[in-house]
């Protein structure tokens, strides 16, 4: 998976020896972009969801199938 942080000041991702190293100030700010090289932790599109909270309004929303729209309504069809 592959997520990019925009703008974030290099002093809250590096300690301070690692920002010296690569000559950054702790507030400079930098657009980082993050790549896992293994899928051990990753997450369904689901799961974001989920944690993202982007269905939650749907529970306010009326249902829009009842239970009897399951049952087939053609005649000729055969189980």
């Amino acid at each position: 998976m592959k997520t990019t942080i925009e703008r974030i000041e290099a002093g809250r991702l590096l300690p301070k020896e690692d920002l010296t190293r690569l000559g950054l100030a702790p507030r400079r700010i930098v657009r980082v972009v993050l790549e896992t090289v293994d899928e051990d932790d990753e997450i369904s599109i689901t799961e974001m969801n989920v944690m993202g909270k982007a269905f939650d309004h749907l529970a306010d929303e009326p249902n829009l199938y009842a239970d009897t729209d399951l049952i087939e309504r053609n005649e000729d069809f055969v189980r």
